[in-house]
């Protein structure tokens, strides 16, 4: 028989105990098939031996193992209503950063290189989570939240001074440790301080080469510091919470790290927050 995921023809194939399907060793288990029936399997009670088997990678022999892990790894599974929650809060996080530049048009023309700077910083941040909790074999889909959304829609208009980018979350099923469900948190702000970390050298390798460097290096550096800066805030459910009470010490050198790059870009495009904060300290 063949599997209903992938097609592969399986001599004794496995069938699931909750959708009923047909499948091969690598899809058998239910997050791996995006099963209907995902409540129903992450509920299970703590003795279940195959869901204690599937969340601590001991499911089937060594090179199945292997194998699994490699395709929940590469393979990132979405559902139509992810991509539609993705969409809307991609659009609202745009809106915030194109406020934070006072809508930067000109002459009619969109800066597309603005808002390429803005999608990516949001959306690698949030596949960031996705990926290492599917990696570690747990569920996890993207969703909007109501109260975030609004808040960040409201912080998007350009007479408000300060910015609020938490328009959603990704719900991570409940079968992680809390080292784990830390690192899951903290992949995110690191993303970004990576992305911003490569758009600073770009930004000084250009200066000293060329002479001159280009503004939108510097937007990069500054938005991607802001995102890491605000997600690392230990409350409101932000990552920050998380991480801090997974590892102190973590949360303390990221945090440092993720001001350190919003400051940099903050004085690389004289984005007038340091004099902004000046008025008041």
């Amino acid at each position: 028989m063949r599997c209903d995921l992938c097609g592969t023809d399986e001599a004794i194939p496995f069938k699931c105990r909750y959708c009923n399907g047909t499948f091969c060793s690598i899809h058998r288990m239910p997050p791996n098939h995006d099963c209907s029936f995902m409540k129903d399997y992450l509920q299970q009670p703590s003795k279940d031996r195959e869901f204690l088997e599937h969340i601590h990678g001991r499911a089937g022999l060594p090179h199945e193992r292997i194998k699994s892990a490699l395709y929940d790894t590469i393979y990132l599974r979405f559902s139509k209503t992810e991509v539609f929650h993705l969409v809307i809060a991609t659009a609202l996080v745009t809106a915030v950063g194109l406020s934070i530049y006072g809508f930067p048009f000109r002459l009619g023309f969109v800066r597309w290189e603005l808002i390429t700077i803005f999608i990516s910083a949001f959306i690698i941040h949030e596949l960031g989570h996705k990926f290492l909790a599917q990696f570690y074999r747990a569920w996890a889909e993207f969703r909007v939240l109501f109260f975030g959304a609004v808040i960040t829609a409201v912080s998007a208009l350009p007479f408000i001074p300060f910015k609020f980018i938490a328009p959603g979350v990704v719900w991570v099923g409940d079968n992680l440790s809390q080292s784990r469900s830390g690192k899951v948190s903290w992949i995110g702000p690191l993303t970004n301080l990576a992305m911003g970390t490569g758009f600073l050298l770009s930004y000084f390798i250009l200066a000293t080469t060329v002479g001159s460097a280009n503004e939108i290096l510097g937007a990069g550096v500054r938005f991607n510091g802001f995102i890491a800066f605000f997600n690392l805030i230990p409350f409101m459910g932000l990552d920050g919470q998380k991480i801090f009470g997974w590892n102190k010490v973590v949360w303390v050198l990221t945090f440092a790290a993720a001001i350190g790059l919003y400051i940099g870009g903050d004085l690389l495009t004289g984005g007038g927050t340091i004099g902004f904060l000046r008025r008041f300290f």
